[in-house]
């Protein structure tokens, strides 16, 4: 279990390194790129919320507590994104440097990525199944994320290559949050439902409020459809990987 979770964490922290591929893109190639992965990374969310990690809830007691810590999950991202948007300098807007955002964005990221680290460790604690389909909803969110991240740091007067390592470091915090949880997991029994619970409330929570409303800002029928397909094949994704069960 141990090996599998390492792997994924590594894998995972390796696209922070994606920012580097994308200078050379046309920038409405990108978007449209973004797009669809975004589309996907909601259909792979909502589909190991209610595809694997609720279930595996529903194996055991539902209780109050189980409830109160997917709500938690949620409560704790709305947390962590406002502390970040408190400290946005909308000086960005006009490419002047603003190092307290940028250091602020870096250290959201990091924290981020931490409690990543906590959820795909409480995946894997129930089962490998559940830790691969947690970790490639993880991943498949990761990857528009992280371009957007390099993208701020740029803009924050980074250089490329100043951006890419702090871009990388920041998302090694994810072994932090995985060892975390697996100490506390052997000290504290019963506790790994409350890890999945938390993926859980977590991965609601960034379908619906920062995915779901970037997918909004395109009204066409043709850009439309695309997207529902992409969020139905990240959703199909995730009920292949019952077939591992």
């Amino acid at each position: 279990m141990l090996i599998e979770l390492f792997l994924s964490i590594l894998v995972i922290s390796l696209v922070s390194l994606i920012g580097v591929f994308t200078l050379g893109i046309n920038i409405k190639k990108l978007e449209g790129w973004l797009e669809l992965m975004v589309a996907f990374a909601v259909g792979a969310l909502l589909g190991d919320v209610f595809i694997h990690l609720l279930p595996e809830l529903a194996e055991q007691e539902f209780s109050i507590e189980i409830s109160l810590t997917i709500l938690a999950g949620m409560l704790v991202f709305f947390i962590l994104e406002k502390v970040v948007k408190w400290h946005h300098c909308h000086d960005l807007e006009h490419k002047e440097v603003c190092h307290t955002f940028t250091y602020m964005s870096l250290f959201g990221d990091a924290l981020h990525n931490a409690i990543d680290g906590v959820i795909m460790a409480g995946a894997f604690l129930s089962g490998n199944v559940l830790g691969y389909s947690t970790a490639i909803a993880v991943f498949l969110h990761e990857v528009p994320q992280e371009i957007g991240d390099f993208g701020i740091l740029l803009k924050g007067g980074f250089t490329k290559k100043r951006a890419l390592i702090f871009n990388f470091l920041t998302s090694l915090t994810a072994f932090a949050g995985a060892i975390f949880t697996i100490v506390f997991s052997t000290v504290v029994a019963g506790i790994t439902p409350f890890f999945v619970a938390f993926a859980a409330g977590s991965f609601i929570y960034i379908a619906g409020t920062d995915l779901f409303p970037e997918l909004h800002k395109e009204h066409t029928a043709k850009k439309g459809f695309k997207q529902i397909i992409f969020i139905i094949l990240g959703i199909v994704v995730m009920m292949f990987l019952l077939l591992l069960e």
